[in-house]
């Protein structure tokens, strides 16, 4: 019965608690995501690098992605501000 009302509290009535900081939980999984990507992309130039170096056909179309991908990730928080002030101005 300890367990239950224990189980009860965290999931159900403290869920009003957690709300206000919903928000910085989800920027701070963003702020996690971009830096994840931004790894992936490094390997995947490095890999892109070594298909280069090795004289495969498809290497430079591997960095152009590579390039790309990192590219897109790095600017994620441009675009989304940058979205944000133009649908906040016709409002």
């Amino acid at each position: 019965m300890k367990r239950l009302s224990l189980f009860t509290f965290t999931f159900l009535i403290s869920a009003s608690a957690f709300g206000a900081s919903l928000k910085g939980t989800a920027d701070a999984l963003g702020q996690e995501a971009i830096k994840i990507g931004i790894a992936l992309g490094a390997f995947a130039i490095v890999r892109a690098g070594i298909s280069i170096a090795m004289g495969k056909p498809d290497g430079g179309e591997q960095m152009t992605k590579a390039l790309f991908g990192i590219g897109s990730v790095m600017l994620v928080m441009t675009i989304i501000a940058t979205l944000r002030t133009i649908t906040q101005q016709g409002a």
